[in-house]
């Protein structure tokens, strides 16, 4: 399945190790566009995203799970690319 990032927005915070990157909104083939997916940050370096979510309470529930880890993955890799290739200094 083809993925595309549709937009970036960049939120990072200077002299921080990890954290939030940013946002974006990606296209997953012709069916679905997932907005507000984040790029997070390991503090060695490493990139990882999560879904969005909503807070309820004490706890935070995921309002798109991606069931499939070759999407999830290929979601990373693009976001990360995309972000590497127009952001990063």
């Amino acid at each position: 399945m083809e993925v595309e990032v549709l937009k970036f927005y960049p939120f990072e915070l200077p002299g921080r190790r990890g954290g939030l990157v940013g946002y974006a909104d990606v296209k997953v083939g012709d069916l679905l566009v997932i907005k507000a997916v984040r790029l997070m940050r390991n503090r060695y370096g490493g990139y990882y995203v999560q879904m969005p979510s909503v807070q309820l309470g004490d706890r935070n529930y995921e309002v798109v799970e991606v069931i499939s880890k070759d999407l999830l993955e290929k979601i990373r890799r693009k976001v990360k690319e995309f972000y590497e290739e127009r952001f990063k200094i």
